[in-house]
């Protein structure tokens, strides 16, 4: 089963990967301390560079969903009250044709057991 890796887990091995890749770095390589200072400050800037650019997407796609979110919440309002009303006015122009089948069929009924007594009466 694949689990959905949250946020925080994500941002966690990020820094941990690149803590240890900058460690595996500086000690392969063979290089004075000046230089493996300098490329340490290099890394870190780069990394701080990269965890304020993951930073910045963040927000952006939090504000994004929250937007998307409301968006879809008064979308839903929308069609809601639009169905409700939909269905309120299709029942009141069915109502008088409702009320017409139901006469009719009334008629029906009666008009049935009229000919059934007819049919029931002898002949004379």
């Amino acid at each position: 089963m694949v689990k959905k890796m949250s946020g925080k887990s994500l941002f966690y091995g990020f820094i941990t990967g690149s803590i240890i890749g900058g460690a595996i770095t500086l000690l392969s390589t063979p290089k004075s301390g000046d230089e493996v200072q300098k490329l340490l400050v290099s890394n870190v800037n780069n990394l701080m560079h990269s965890l304020s650019n993951v930073k910045e997407k963040t927000v952006q796609l939090k504000s994004q969903v929250e937007s998307v979110a409301k968006e879809g919440a008064s979308t839903i309002k929308t069609v809601s009250t639009d169905v409700k009303n939909s269905i309120s006015e299709w029942k009141r122009d069915v109502e008088p044709t409702m009320n017409d089948i139901q006469k009719s069929i009334q008629e029906l009924h009666e008009t049935i057991d009229q000919l059934e007594n007819e049919i029931k009466r002898p002949l004379s």
